[in-house]
């Protein structure tokens, strides 16, 4: 019985059977399920009749002769003879695919011996040996589809054990992509034309830069570089950057004293200029029901921290830009106290003053 007519889409067939492998621990995959996974792939709505294929398909690469005379399923194909790798339920009037397959056992021969096997029969596919020819195959793609099973399976028990949550970029693949072109225009010391939105106007503006360097700081990225317009090292957030093209008939050179490392290690935050002067100290009172907090987590390179008799602890920094700490300290409420320097004890003082005024009216 010949294949039927799938079309040359063999990255849909792929992203079709790791999808109902994937969702057959939770019933089945839906059709809707399925289609999703095709137009991830193909860009394109599919019809029904598309998925129903693409799954015969399937089932035939498990088995030639899954189909035979067997009976008429409600889209008018034939259904298969014996249990096929993929099998559809219907439950609550709904359609799941569900794959049946045990692909912990594997083939009993290496993939990669068995490929070899099969490339030298492959002269007598259609003369001596063609069933073996299929077999080899068959034994190949399941050896590559127990790989993809115990990745699913793995995948799912991390997913039940281990959960990794906090704030981070909203749209992780734009900033991914950024990072690689500019990591591209680094290397061949190309400016790069920006589309940036300037958060304390509410404007989108355009910037020519000479990258410099890419700074991580409290889970968001960031561009260093020179604003060729006004010739000034500026900070970029790359999750405000609209659009970036690199100037391809450009080049420009990095001073060579310039180091993001010695730039950014002691600031406490990022907007602070590489040549604000030397470190402060900062010294906080910590609360004894928070201070193994911060006997646990080290929030900056320069942290030190004793303890108190009460059972709180004392903390230091030496910091640049500490201006930028007052939010954070403010966010401790009562538990974290500043005792130095005197200005930043005033400013979160007056910080708080005026958080409390917005709820007296």
């Amino acid at each position: 019985m010949p294949f039927p007519k799938t079309g040359d889409h063999p990255e849909a067939m792929v992203k079709t059977l790791v999808t109902i492998i994937e969702k057959t621990p939770d019933g089945g995959a839906t059709l809707d399920d399925l289609k999703s996974a095709y137009m991830a792939v193909k860009d394109q709505q599919p019809c029904d009749k598309t998925i129903s294929r693409i799954v015969r398909r399937i089932n035939l690469l498990f088995d030639p002769l899954a189909y035979g005379d067997g009976d008429i399923d409600d889209d008018g194909d034939v259904l298969p003879s014996e249990t096929p790798a993929i099998k559809i339920e219907h439950r609550n009037g709904i359609r799941y695919y569900v794959f049946t397959r045990d692909l912990t056992a594997g083939p009993h021969l290496d993939p990669g011996m068995a490929l070899m096997m099969a490339m030298s029969l492959y002269p007598q596919q259609r003369t001596l040996l063609p069933n073996e020819f299929e077999i080899m195959m068959k034994m190949v793609f399941e050896g590559i589809l127990q790989r993809v099973a115990e990745w699913s399976r793995l995948r799912q028990e991390i997913e039940k054990y281990v959960y990794v949550s906090g704030y981070s970029p909203a749209r992780p693949r734009k900033n991914m992509n950024l990072i690689e072109n500019l990591l591209t225009a680094l290397r061949n010391k190309k400016r790069v034309n920006l589309v940036y939105y300037r958060a304390y106007d509410g404007k989108t503006v355009s910037y020519m830069v000479e990258p410099y360097g890419i700074l991580c700081r409290h889970n968001a990225w960031y561009m260093v570089g020179r604003n060729c317009e006004v010739g000034e090292q500026h900070l970029y957030r790359l999750d405000h950057i609209e659009r970036l093209n690199m100037v391809e008939n450009s080049i420009y050179t990095i001073p060579k004293e310039f180091s993001l490392k010695d730039a950014y290690s002691s600031t406490w935050g990022v907007w602070t200029q590489p040549d604000a002067g030397p470190p402060e100290r900062v010294c906080l009172r910590v609360a004894p029901n928070v201070a193994n907090k911060f006997r646990t987590t080290l929030y900056h390179d320069s942290q030190k921290i004793g303890d108190l008799a009460d059972g709180g602890a004392e903390v230091h920094f030496e910091v640049t830009g500490i201006q930028e700490m007052i939010p954070w300290v403010m966010s401790w409420g009562g538990t974290v106290e500043v005792i130095e320097p005197e200005w930043l004890r005033h400013s979160v003082v007056e910080g708080l003053k005026e958080a409390l005024s917005l709820y007296q009216g």
